[in-house]
Parts: C-alpha cells; sequence; structure tokens
C-alpha cells in the first residue's frame, strides 16, 4: 500500500534521477517527468483498509493539524496544511484576497454556478455504479486569456464493490512545492464524499479506497532542486 508521504518522496526522488530539464510557457527553468501515474492507495498512511470505514474528514484534519504526516524539509507543514485542506469547507477567503485567478474550492464548489461536489454525489446516489461522477475546473471562456490556468483540470469518483476511489489529473503539477498538499486535498475531498454517501445510502456502508493520480508534466523547478535535494538526503 502506497501512503502520499512514501508517495511524495518516491515521485520527488524520481524526477531528480530521471527528469528533463526543460523551460515551461513562461520561461521558468525546471526538471519534469511526462505521463506521470500512481496508486494512493492508503494515503493517511492507516496500513490497513478496513480503518479508512472509521475515518472521518474531522478526524483526518486533526491529524493533520496534530502534525502527524510532517516530513523533514518539506515545504509545508501542520498549520498550513490544514489550512490548505480545510479551505474545501468554507469560503476560500485567502485566495480572493490574494485575487488570485483561480482557487479549487472556488472552482469545484460554486464557480460555474453550481455545487459540483454535490452534483458528484447525487450522480452516485441515483447510480451507485456511475461513471458520471466527475468535476473539472478549467473554464475555457475565462481561462482561455489568462497565463494562470488550474493544474488540477478533472475529479472523478468512482464506486465499485462498496469502495469509492478519487480520480485526478493535472495538466501541470509541481511536485516539491504543491504535490504533497494537493494531495491530502483530495484525499480529504474522497473521504467527505464517502463519509456523506454513508449517511444516505441504504445497506452496506462504502469504504474509501485512495486516490489514482495522473499528470501529464510532474516537475520540480530549478530553484528547489537544492531543497528537493535535502528533502530526499533527509528521509532515507
Amino acid at each position: 500500500m502506497l501512503s502520499i508521504n512514501q508517495c511524495y518522496l518516491d515521485f520527488v526522488n524520481k524526477i531528480l534521477k530521471q527528469g528533463k530539464e526543460t523551460y515551461k510557457d513562461s520561461n521558468h527553468h525546471l526538471v519534469e517527468s511526462l505521463g506521470n501515474y500512481y496508486l494512493i492507495d492508503d494515503p493517511l498512511d492507516l496500513k490497513f483498509e478496513a480503518k479508512y470505514q472509521h475515518m472521518t474528514s474531522a478526524m483526518m484534519l486533526e491529524e493533520i493539524k496534530s502534525g502527524r504526516f510532517d516530513i523533514d524539509e518539506c515545504p509545508i507543514k501542520s498549520d498550513a496544511l490544514y489550512e490548505y485542506v480545510k479551505s474545501f469547507d468554507g469560503p476560500d477567503v485567502i485566495s480572493l484576497k490574494r485575487d488570485f485567478v483561480y482557487s479549487y474550492p472556488n472552482r469545484i464548489l460554486e464557480y460555474f454556478g453550481i455545487n459540483q461536489f454535490e452534483a458528484m454525489k447525487k450522480r452516485i446516489l441515483n447510480a451507485t455504479g456511475s461513471n458520471r461522477a466527475v468535476a473539472i475546473t478549467i473554464d475555457p471562456v475565462k481561462d482561455n486569456n489568462e497565463e494562470d490556468i488550474p493544474c488540477l483540470q478533472f475529479l472523478q469518483c468512482i464506486v465499485r464493490n462498496n469502495v469509492l476511489t478519487i480520480h485526478c489529473l493535472f495538466r501541470s503539477n509541481d511536485i516539491f512545492g504543491a504535490f504533497y498538499s494537493n494531495m491530502f486535498f483530495i484525499a480529504y475531498i474522497g473521504i467527505k464524499m464517502t463519509e456523506e454517501l454513508n449517511q444516505e445510502l441504504l445497506g452496506e456502508k462504502l469504504n474509501f479506497g485512495g486516490i489514482h493520480y495522473h499528470s501529464t508534466s510532474g516537475h520540480i523547478y530549478n530553484n528547489d532542486l537544492k531543497a528537493a535535494r535535502k528533502l530526499i538526503a533527509n528521509n532515507k
């Protein structure tokens, strides 16, 4: 089984060893790996699948805030990670105050005039095996002329054999600086979805089965390479 922490260290190390130097659109120099996939089937490092039946979104937030998932030399830890993940539960005031072009809570929960989390939940409640429980973040009209467009493009919740997995696609992912917090954010959405479905579904309860992660470009920026090497050296 693979946890977020294990996947983070593995992914950073993979890019350091196998990544190719390139430039992105805005002329940032980076080291990149194309076409990446990971199954993070034990995101919170609980060791046993059955333990996710008792994991709630509130418990996950408490564990994040406690520092249980902190990694030496990782650029985001406990309180900062907690605030990032918890932003999915309420007004995304941090991003709004900074005048960001987009934020994931905003795009998923209200941007298109629809709460896509609730829409995904409704699809599954109507047909547990549905392949239509999807959410997108890209807005072809607004984002067409923007420099900064969402890195996370697509989410899908799928239930099979009473296990819910969440699938994500990143068009671009900063693996050293953002992947770690991105995965806790997405795991939180999956656990919250499982929890809320179990409050309404009759019969056998669902379990959370983790994250299927896809990225077309996983990369580390050149100015983060030294810190990334230190991360790996300190966590062997």
